[in-house]
């Protein structure tokens, strides 16, 4: 009769303990894991404004790369071709010059240095626009709405400069790229982080 209390009061003993890995194996309770959603959403709701402004700076940071590089690269096909080279806004790519800056670029060889597609001028590149939004403004000397590189690597008598305004946020991550007569481009900012960043603007672009 003892033995039978005694094994009966292991059994009992045996069935309130858990093994390790049923202790592991128990999940999260419904408050449990309420609090961390709530949680998870304070935190989240605080990492999106810098994340935006993260992305919004790097969309930026790619549109004046796509210029420069645009830029430099008909000036070194003006010395390589020993001619004029011409740099101008194209949206519709078989329309010669036409649309704005930032709906996609044309580099041609401009034979009669006139800033237009025509007679024996060879296509050199088209560039397509990104896939980010806002605008780019070219003002220069003698009002031409082209760039044009002589086979000195110099411009046309254009010194000039651009200015990108990006829809979002708007002069905080505007950027102003001046040419210079000698055909090179240096880029001006009013924030600090631009990998082209050469000099820092004094006061805000106007967008």
């Amino acid at each position: 009769m003892q033995k039978g209390r005694m094994a009966e009061h292991k059994g009992r003993i045996a069935m309130g303990k858990r093994s390790p890995v049923a202790a592991l194996c128990r999940g999260f309770t419904l408050i449990e894991l309420l609090t961390w959603l709530g949680i998870s959403l304070v935190f989240s709701s605080l990492a999106i404004p810098p994340l935006q402004r993260v992305i919004h700076r790097s969309q930026a940071t790619a549109q004046v790369t796509w210029l420069v590089t645009a830029v430099n690269y008909t000036r070194h096909a003006a010395v390589q071709y020993r001619a004029t080279a011409t740099l101008c806004p194209a949206k519709i790519a078989d329309k010669g010059c036409n649309g704005k800056w930032h709906d996609g670029l044309l580099v041609f060889i401009d034979h009669n240095q006139d800033g237009r597609l025509n007679g024996k001028d060879r296509v050199l590149s088209r560039l397509p626009p990104l896939n980010t939004s806002g605008t780019i403004t070219w003002r220069s000397f003698r009002n031409r709405q082209y760039l044009q590189m002589t086979e000195a690597g110099h411009t046309n008598y254009q010194n000039g400069h651009f200015i990108y305004c990006p829809a979002i946020e708007g002069a905080q991550l505007a950027r102003k790229i001046v040419i210079n007569t000698q055909g090179r481009a240096r880029l001006y900012y009013l924030q600090r982080g631009s990998a082209l960043a050469r000099q820092r603007l004094p006061t805000a672009l106007r967008c």
